[in-house]
């Protein structure tokens, strides 16, 4: 797993349990913690580097109030399926990842995801915890949403066996974990935050 540069780093936005850096190169702040040798965003916010300390952290964003509007990008979690065919999202920031101040609700049909009309379970696409961009339906909360466009999808997901974030793997229509080796189908966005360079070996017998 490729790391970013500090240089890339700094100042970057991003996502609760997205890796930024190792224990040995610098030491964990507010806003992230440690998980197997790896200083990992605990929060939403924006990634600040203090090179004197050596301490690295992420901040939260403040943000004036606003509404997401009819037609724009979002970006949410999802924290529920009541339905095969429904899922709820709380929507936290807009297309630019500028957090809203507070949440808002929104929901997720599957005809506003399937690639056909038999299709019945949104769980072959999203599940409770990914973070999604989807496209902003109506004008009121809660809004509903749309994952059609292109660059809508799953931006970040977690396994569903260990709870390690999943990575895109090139040449894998599936997300993969590389801590226990399962492999999830989601509908993935272009703009999917983790991409490993291939999946990584498990020995039968462990």
């Amino acid at each position: 797993m490729a790391l970013r540069s500090i240089e890339e780093l700094a100042g970057r936005r991003v996502f609760p349990g997205e890796p930024l850096c190792t224990v040995e190169e610098f030491i964990p702040g507010d806003g992230v913690y440690v998980d197997d040798g790896l200083i990992r965003a605990a929060r939403f916010g924006r990634v600040e580097v203090d090179m004197a300390s050596r301490r690295i952290s992420v901040k939260p964003f403040s943000a004036k109030p606003r509404l997401p509007r009819r037609g724009s990008a979002v970006y949410g979690i999802v924290y529920a399926v009541p339905r095969e065919e429904l899922a709820l999202v709380r929507i936290f920031a807009d297309e630019r990842m500028v957090p809203y101040n507070g949440f808002f609700s929104g929901a997720l049909h599957i005809v506003q995801v399937a690639d056909s009309p038999g299709e019945r379970s949104i769980y072959d696409y999203v599940k409770p915890g990914d973070y999604i961009r989807a496209t902003v339906m109506s004008s009121t909360p809660p809004f509903m949403l749309s994952m059609k466009k292109s660059q809508d999808g799953v931006v970040l997901a977690y396994c569903s066996v260990c709870g390690a974030p999943l990575y895109r793997v090139p040449g894998s229509p599936r997300l993969v974990c590389l801590h226990c080796g399962n492999e999830e189908d989601r509908r993935v966005s272009p703009l999917y935050i983790l991409t490993a360079r291939r999946k990584r070996r498990h020995n039968a017998g462990a």
